[in-house]
């Protein structure tokens, strides 16, 4: 059975000049790590033109679990469709096309689901032309999603009818067989241009279709009294549906069991012209659940006609991307928190390095050169910190009533007078101490505007000087997953070669909620533990990708904040969410040149504010 695989794999990596390799785990695509960057911006409708590599993935992983079990030659076209698809499809235009039906008041992955459908034919369409025998596996494939899949909304059925056409299957349409021969022949953009000038007025009309649909199904849910989550939904849900008229209540009841469109098309419409005279907050309610329904039934389609190969996520707004990966992962063979030294022999030299900075030769040197553009800041920052927070040193304070020294100064003031202050007292100042979380992201998008060397350099100047000052702090880093770089416990010198290997770490999505979570129960803990004073400081363009967004993201912020301070610090100026989440709280930083006095202001107000409880 082995033999067999490493057979397929070989045949199809000379084949497509790519790496094909089977898994246990999954289907997975895997792209050029220098070309990242660039490749994540493509898919995300950021840069239409670029180079052809940056398009071509460098290799694929086939899952064994469902190709197995399938004859040779089925198994492998298999294979070649995923390929294909990666090789044909244009990842910035399906992006453009959820931005161009967003516009329009649709759910955007309305567009995937007519885009998906398309662009599935036209790479077995190519497929066949090269290989003619493939063309009964690919019907048989086709078949077995239509025999499947279950689906009743109107714009699905449209997308169907188009694959029905193309295999000759259904009510034949001459205009559907034009429309797919001149789509199927043309370019990507200029296919692109033919579906939204020639099929988007009549697609159009199926989405508003299943809008209203869609509208009556969630009232039929509301009656059948389906489990929610969300107790304040099913509350608002309910009394909607008190707001029809009775007879209309009772018809949705007698079919609480059924589907929207096997409910009469007459009450249908009673329904819903009935629904036009809630009051006003009701109806966007309606359109806003609806709105979240059918992205949840249209990822469902989706799912059938999109590549295997590469995973997707739901956005903000129900936009949906791929996520993008590198071929080669940096942290996969580290350890599990995603660090790992390099393994290059050390020298003696090295070992002297290590001993006085804490990095090998070539590490200082990286690190000296990343502290190089703050090293005139530093110790300005150390001047005006040690302001606020004094050392324990003994001294002397004056005008007292009684004490071991006289007051020369206030002598010749108090004699006169008869008060009697004339006395100096010891004093030994009590330190003060803050706690400090700091927590940046590595995610994909810092990838871009130099976000992340900014952000590095920040987390530098920030640790050299909090390090200078003996207060306790930790770093975290995340991006889909959270990181400790730095625990409270840990010797600042012991973990500089982990800001180093920062570059190696960066992509993935942003899970801004997660991040927080954690470092703030770390804080919490640490702050309790030694009665003193703790606050957060985060680094992104505040974008998340993953976990709570919008405004449930902001309320989780605006818990935190009443207990620890927390503050957002936005690097960038391309897309940064930073003001949003964080508020009166955000600062935002467009260059290096800002990033000293960003910090002052920062560590100050925190330090006065925090220290003025003590």
């Amino acid at each position: 059975m082995k033999e067999r695989w490493k057979v397929i794999e070989k045949l199809l990596s000379d084949e497509y000049d790519i790496e094909v390799q089977a898994s246990y785990e999954g289907w997975g695509a895997g792209y050029d790590p220098k070309f990242l960057p660039l490749t994540e911006m493509w898919a995300k409708g950021e840069v239409e033109d670029v180079p052809e590599p940056v398009k071509r993935p460098s290799g694929i992983a086939f899952y064994l679990q469902e190709v197995s079990n399938k004859p040779e030659e089925e198994a492998i076209n298999t294979i070649r469709h995923e390929i294909e698809y990666l090789f044909s499809t244009d990842l910035y235009l399906w992006r453009l096309g959820q931005r161009e039906f967003y516009k329009f008041g649709f759910t955007p992955t309305s567009f995937l689901v007519l885009y998906a459908v398309l662009e599935s034919i036209k790479t077995d369409e190519r497929l066949i032309k090269s290989r003619p025998d493939s063309l009964q596996t690919v019907k048989k494939h086709y078949k077995n999603i239509l025999n499947n899949l279950e689906t009743y909304y109107p714009h699905h059925l449209f997308a169907l009818s188009l694959l029905e056409n193309w295999l000759g299957e259904g009510n034949y349409q001459k205009d559907t067989q034009k429309f797919l021969q001149e789509y199927l022949n043309a370019k990507s953009r200029d296919a692109y241009d033919i579906i939204m000038e020639d099929l988007f007025g009549r697609y159009m009309s199926h989405i508003e279709k299943a809008q209203d649909i869609n509208y009556v199904d969630l009232l039929l849910e509301e009656a059948r009294g389906k489990t929610r989550v969300d107790a304040h939904r099913g509350r608002i849900m309910t009394d909607l549906l008190k707001k029809l008229p009775e007879h209309l209540q009772e018809i949705i009841v007698q079919n609480k069991d059924k589907r929207a469109v096997d409910i009469s098309e007459a009450d249908r419409k009673e329904i819903l012209k009935s629904l036009k005279a809630v009051p006003d907050w009701m109806r966007d309610y309606l359109k806003q659940m609806s709105y979240i329904n059918l992205i949840e039934r249209d990822v469902e389609f989706i799912r059938h006609f999109l590549p295997k190969t590469l995973e997707v996520d739901i956005e903000h707004r129900g936009f949906l991307s791929f996520i993008i990966k590198g071929w080669e992962e940096q942290s996969s063979s580290s350890s599990q928190s995603g660090f790992g030294r390099s393994k290059r022999e050390k020298t003696e030299e090295d070992r002297l390095y290590e001993k006085a900075y804490g990095l090998g030769k070539e590490d200082f040197m990286v690190y000296k050169r990343m502290l190089s553009d703050i090293l005139p800041h530093i110790d300005a920052l150390k001047r005006k910190l040690v302001k606020l927070m004094p050392q324990e040193e003994e001294g002397w304070t004056g005008k007292h009533f009684y004490g071991r020294r006289i007051d020369t100064k206030s002598l010749s003031v108090e004699a006169p007078l008869g008060r009697g202050r004339i006395y100096m007292r010891r004093h030994i100042p009590v330190r003060k101490e803050l706690a400090f979380k700091l927590l940046i992201d590595i995610s994909t998008s810092m990838k871009r505007e130099d976000k992340i060397q900014n952000a590095i350099k920040a987390l530098l100047l920030f640790s050299e000087v909090i390090e200078s000052l003996k207060m306790s702090f930790s770093i975290d880093v995340f991006s889909d997953r959270v990181f400790r770089l730095k625990a409270f416990s840990e010797d600042y010198k012991a973990v500089k070669w982990k800001i180093i290997e920062l570059f190696n770490l960066l992509g993935g999505g942003t899970n801004l909620e997660k991040a927080l979570i954690y470092s703030y129960e770390d804080l919490q803990t640490f702050c309790l533990k030694n009665h003193i004073r703790g606050c957060i400081v985060v680094f992104s363009d505040g974008e998340p990708t993953r976990g709570l967004k919008g405004q449930e993201l902001k309320s989780l912020i605006a818990q935190i904040k009443s207990r620890i301070p927390i503050i957002g610090i936005g690097v960038g100026t391309e897309r940064n969410y930073t003001d949003y989440y964080f508020e009166k709280s955000a600062i935002r930083i467009k260059s290096i040149s800002e990033l000293p006095t960003a910090f002052t202001r920062i560590i100050e107000n925190q330090a006065r504010r925090l220290l003025s409880f003590q």
